[in-house]
């Protein structure tokens, strides 16, 4: 008995994103449906509520490792967290950082040993595409940023200025550029809106609310402050740090759901979470000194260096502690635990990102397979459905991971009651 259509697109629209990438392959309907813009910004709009609320679910944590692949954590159970490895080949044996992200999107610099190159991949979808190369170009150590422009439905690479370049750059000149992912190619603002700031190019961008946001420091007060720029109005603005009458220091900017959040800390002492949405009025959403104890290490050198990612199943925070451990925190009896992190020795950058089927071409410009580098995905995907004895092997693979998909899915939604609409 064939299903009807309506509810094949209901039933698919509620599976994970990295379900429906193998599912693309079962027919060509399925997989122009899953491909449309309808259908992905259908799913894109359900994963976006839920990102950062359970890691596992559409939240991922990429670890990028120096002159290594990606790794991605895939799931937790009891604070023990796998890790695989992700077929991203253009970043193997090279340095690189990420430098923003976007509804699934990472914005990566690539250290080639020439000027360096910017790529926009989806880990999820296992696609990526070149961006052409701003003028004095300077690799890894430009700052860049990546953000969703909803007045154009489009996103933006920010390029803004480097501190790095300021110190090491014989006759650098900041300035600031805006690419659109649709149109691809860069574009200056004008001098008089580009800040007397500069960022550290090993820090990411955060995006919340319409605008990227940086820690730069101001060097006539030798602090920090955060630093906005709106994807609108292309217009930079310093947010009025939370109040603090203690002399702690921001040691950290980031998201948490809607929240810009902001890691206040004294050394030696406490760790305060901020978080805002309309970059005025602050709560604190977490406050804590009870630091775990780890053998050879001294919790309280690490006290400025807690940063929260995301929540977990159980409703905890977790928290990269410095770049070389995480922790739960359990902010019901202000407890840490420990997470054994299975396959990952050592990393650089922790990136948390939500899963989603967005093209890195914009729905305009074409991507590669970050797998196989040089061949076209769609043309392998159709490949894939003419390829008689090999597609049938694969096509009855797909249908029993189906079969488990929608049996998982419906237990879920027993448990929880009648199936709802679609988003």
């Amino acid at each position: 008995m064939e299903l009807p259509e309506e509810l094949i697109v209901d039933i698919l629209k509620r599976l994970p994103p990295k379900s429906l990438v193998r599912f693309r392959c079962v027919c060509k309907p399925w997989c122009s449906l899953i491909k449309s813009p309808s259908f992905v910004r259908a799913l894109l709009k359900k994963n976006r509520a839920m990102f950062q609320s359970e890691l596992g679910t559409s939240t991922r944590v990429i670890l990028s490792r120096y002159c290594d692949t990606l790794l991605s954590m895939e799931s937790e159970n009891n604070n023990v967290v796998g890790t695989v490895e992700l077929d991203f080949a253009l970043v193997r044996n090279l340095p690189y950082y990420v430098k923003g992200h976007s509804d699934g999107l990472l914005c990566v610099v690539i250290n080639d040993g020439i000027e360096g190159v910017a790529v926009i991949y989806n880990p999820t979808i296992q696609e990526y595409r070149k961006l052409p190369s701003p003028q004095n170009f300077r690799s890894t150590r430009e700052v860049l940023g990546l953000g969703y422009d909803a007045s154009i439905d489009d996103y933006k690479v920010v390029r803004v200025p480097s501190n790095y370049c300021r110190l090491k750059v014989t006759g650098y000149k900041p300035q600031v550029e805006v690419l659109e992912l649709k149109t691809n190619f860069w574009r200056k603002i004008p001098d008089e809106d580009t800040p007397p700031f500069f960022i550290e190019h090993i820090f990411q961008s955060t995006e919340v609310n319409g605008g990227l946001y940086w820690m730069a420091e101001d060097h006539d007060s030798g602090r920090c402050l955060i630093l906005r720029f709106d994807l609108a109005d292309e217009k930079f603005k310093v947010v009025p740090p939370p109040p603090d009458e203690s002399g702690r220091s921001i040691a950290w900017i980031g998201s948490l759901k809607d929240h810009l959040c902001v890691v206040h800390t004294r050394r030696l002492s406490d760790v305060h979470v901020w978080g805002t949405k309309d970059d005025k009025n602050w709560s604190k959403i977490i406050t804590t000194a009870k630091f775990p104890r780890i053998p050879t290490k001294d919790p309280f050198l690490d006290s400025f260096r807690y940063m929260p990612l995301s929540f977990t199943k159980k409703g905890a925070v977790l928290m990269s502690v410095g770049g070389e451990r995480f922790v739960t925190l359990d902010t019901k009896d202000n407890t840490f635990e420990h997470v054994d992190i299975k396959g990952a020795n050592h990393w650089l950058q922790e990136t948390v990102y939500c899963e989603t089927l967005v093209s890195p071409g914009g729905g305009v410009n074409p991507t590669e397979s970050a797998a196989g580098l040089g061949s076209d995905v769609g043309a392998s995907e159709e490949e894939d459905q003419s390829d008689g004895e090999s597609a049938s092997n694969s096509l009855r693979q797909l249908l029993l991971g189906l079969k488990r998909e929608v049996h998982n899915l419906l237990a879920c939604t027993v448990s929880h009651g009648n199936i709802r609409g679609a988003d």
